[in-house]
């Protein structure tokens, strides 16, 4: 059990107590996923010697003087090495070069197009932190994901006799989370093609209720996109391609991608999500690691 200090945003108030529950995915390399790119690992017993040339050949440095420092390095000189660290083990580092689409991750508008309306978009440092904490509200639609066949379409039909089920009425401010079940095919290639995606009169449908934040756990927001390319090239309809990462040109909203675990929280209301977006000065999109906060029973 987790303690939540009591807090109060513009929108919600954080139990004093509760269970937080992750729903977010890793960010790690996918021989399928084009957002992460490439990493690189600078291990503990590697370290040590690393850091000894990096202070020594430091090109912020004025050239006399790194040929100087080079000079009495060579000779055994001014030298970091393992042996000035406990078990010759230094510090760690990975670098990852990625996309801010990686992993669990918030499309601002900016994503979206340049403008929304007639307003500049938000980009994801531009979003006020309290539009990232709201009530939750989880619905099931696992029977949108198949293990053969095309990719499934997520209507408003599937949205209302989602709600319909657990009775429940929208309200503004929600966060709705889509559960697919499509997070448990990371990281094959299926994750990638076959995930259901939403259509745009179910995001209007949404929408229209006052909700402005939308999560899902699966790859992209809309269709697969080989599925979306595929339809295109069929019929010559270019409104096949991210219509709903498109309809945020006319109206504002926030996606939450590639979540995961929403199997694991116990009831579909009666919960908080909170995602705050990493602060990437200027991006459409940043890495969050969203939570659930469930109350202790009784509270």
């Amino acid at each position: 059990m987790t303690t939540v200090e009591p807090h109060r945003t513009g929108r919600v108030a954080l139990p004093a107590t509760g269970r937080l529950i992750d729903l977010s995915m890793p960010i790690e390399p996918s021989p399928f996923d084009p957002a992460v790119m490439r990493r690189r690992l600078w291990r503990h017993e590697h370290g040590g010697r690393r850091i000894g040339r990096k202070a020594v050949f430091n090109r912020r440095l004025p050239l006399r003087l790194r040929l100087a420092r080079a000079a009495r390095y060579v000779a055994g000189g001014r030298r970091i090495g393992p042996g000035c660290f406990p078990d010759g083990l230094f510090l760690g580092n990975e670098v990852f070069t990625l996309s801010v689409h990686a992993g669990s991750h918030v499309d601002a508008p900016f994503h979206y197009g340049p403008r929304t309306g007639d307003r500049p978009a938000l980009r994801v440092d531009e979003i006020p932190l309290d539009r990232c904490v709201g009530p939750g509200v989880l619905l099931r639609l696992t029977h949108k994901l198949t293990d053969h066949g095309p990719a499934q379409s997520i209507t408003a039909a599937d949205i209302r006799q989602a709600l319909a089920r657990i009775e429940h009425t929208l309200s503004p401010g929600e966060v709705v989370l889509i559960h697919t079940g499509a997070d448990r095919l990371w990281p094959g290639p299926r994750y990638f093609t076959a995930h259901p995606g939403m259509t745009v009169e179910a995001t209007e449908y949404l929408l229209e209720q006052g909700v402005t934040v939308i999560g899902v756990d699966t790859a992209g927001f809309d269709l697969p996109a080989p599925v979306m390319i595929e339809r295109y090239y069929r019929s010559g309809d270019a409104a096949h391609l991210w219509p709903c990462h498109l309809l945020g040109r006319r109206r504002a909203f926030l996606q939450i991608e590639r979540l995961g675990g929403l199997d694991r929280l116990p009831r579909p209301t009666g919960f908080t999500v909170m995602f705050l977006p990493i602060h990437v000065r200027g991006a459409g999109a940043a890495w969050t690691r969203p939570v659930a906060i469930v109350p202790e029973e009784g509270t």
